[in-house]
């Protein structure tokens, strides 16, 4: 699959583009329309937004998306990452315990199940630990695709991210037909 972000001077164009597409039956994965980060938005262009608010257009932040915000794909994963990784500390925590014997906090007039808990409850921790420094050790190296998407938004362009379905091509004589002023590939 392909992933681009096609960048336009203003909302007109993209909404030409989305009108092309659906005219056409192009049938994409995704098409995000993303607006231009500094408030800039003209009531003209609002009114715009809402008139054509067809199936097509789906609107977001740039912010609000997760491959073009590394913080928001990190924290996403680490969530993902901790959701199995505690149960298993968990798990480890209380096998390791009860496989050595040990009694470590025995200061604190704990029986075996105690400390067994209490082993249980440390092993979940290092699962968490484990899934914060492993989601923060994946680097996507985009660093500079990423920060040229960012900068064109603040300058004011809006932003059209698309992906095609498997098995198609992006139909890129339509996108060039609309006079982009660049794409930019993700993906693909």
């Amino acid at each position: 699959m392909t992933k681009s972000i096609v960048i336009f001077e203003d909302l007109e164009k993209c909404i030409q583009l989305f009108n092309v597409f659906k005219e056409k039956s192009v049938l994409l994965q995704e098409a995000i329309l993303i607006p231009p980060s500094n408030p800039k938005i003209s009531p003209d262009q609002t009114k715009l937004l809402n008139e054509s608010g067809n199936n097509l257009i789906k609107s977001q932040l740039i912010e609000e998306i997760r491959i073009l915000n590394p913080k928001l794909d990190r924290k996403l994963r680490q969530k993902d990452m901790s959701r199995w990784l505690m149960p298993f500390g968990f798990i480890a925590g209380i096998a390791f315990n009860n496989m050595t014997n040990l009694s470590t906090f025995s200061f604190l007039g704990l029986n075996d199940i105690g400390e067994t808990l209490i082993g249980g409850l440390l092993g979940m921790g290092s699962g968490y630990l484990g899934s914060v420094v492993s989601s923060a050790s994946i680097n996507l190296n985009r660093n500079k695709e990423l920060r040229s998407i960012f900068n064109l938004n603040k300058e004011g362009k809006w932003l059209v991210m698309l992906e095609n379905q498997i098995g198609t091509e992006l139909p890129w004589n339509l996108i060039k037909q609309s006079d982009p002023k660049d794409i930019i590939f993700i993906e693909g």
